[in-house]
């Protein structure tokens, strides 16, 4: 997620060259709402858009007759048609990533987005994700650090080095956000190889 990954790039880092993490976790904290959609906000809509038909009902008995009144009501009903879409795209959201989760993905929220959003996949008339088994199959193969087995990763030499192989920051075993942080900032080269010999994208 690129509001991560620039988290991570404008990390800051204490006198021992060390990641600060409490630092770090409050950013996160408060750039993760923006970005990801909670259980809580999901209910909140769904009572918004029940409470939104029943006023409309209301209102076009009370009003009849009245053009201008009539007016603004269609102009609501605009209103809770985009509500209502909203709604039915949070609904196909939370079955997608259940989808994506029981299948073994660790961030579904990733995968989406590296799908290239919610548009990108495909839904049946009850709004039930459909293809989703080949689609994450795909990303099985390119971002296997997405899908963890207990498989070790090996350290990370590329071809032609000398010298010791360096512990790769990208992979299961040695993740460590720490040299994640101060690689992107010091050598971003280097970390996208790394990265890349680890399953990640960046």
């Amino acid at each position: 997620m690129e509001w991560l990954k620039e988290i991570l790039r404008n990390a800051v880092y204490g006198e021992d060259g060390k990641l600060d993490v409490e630092k770090t976790l409050e950013k996160i904290s408060k750039e993760a709402p923006k970005h990801i959609i909670s259980k809580n906000e999901y209910d909140a809509k769904v009572t918004e858009l029940n409470t939104a038909n029943d006023t409309i009902k209301d209102l076009q008995e009370s009003t009849e007759g009245n053009e201008e009144l009539q007016g603004k009501i269609e102009t609501y009903k605009t209103e809770i048609q985009n509500l209502q879409k909203a709604n039915k795209d949070m609904q196909k959201l939370y079955r997608l990533k259940e989808v994506i989760s029981n299948a073994g993905c660790t961030d579904a929220d990733y995968l989406i987005y590296k799908h290239g959003g919610l548009e990108k996949f495909t839904f049946d008339k009850d709004g039930k994700p459909v293809g989703v088994d080949e689609i994450v199959k795909s990303y099985k193969e390119s971002i296997p650090m997405l899908f963890p087995t207990g498989q070790k990763h090996q350290s990370y030499n590329p071809q032609g080095g000398t010298g010791a192989a360096t512990t790769n920051p990208f992979a299961k075993e040695t993740f460590n956000l720490t040299e994640q942080g101060k690689m992107l900032k010091e050598n971003p080269a280097q970390a996208q190889e790394m990265a890349a010999a680890a399953g990640v994208t960046l």
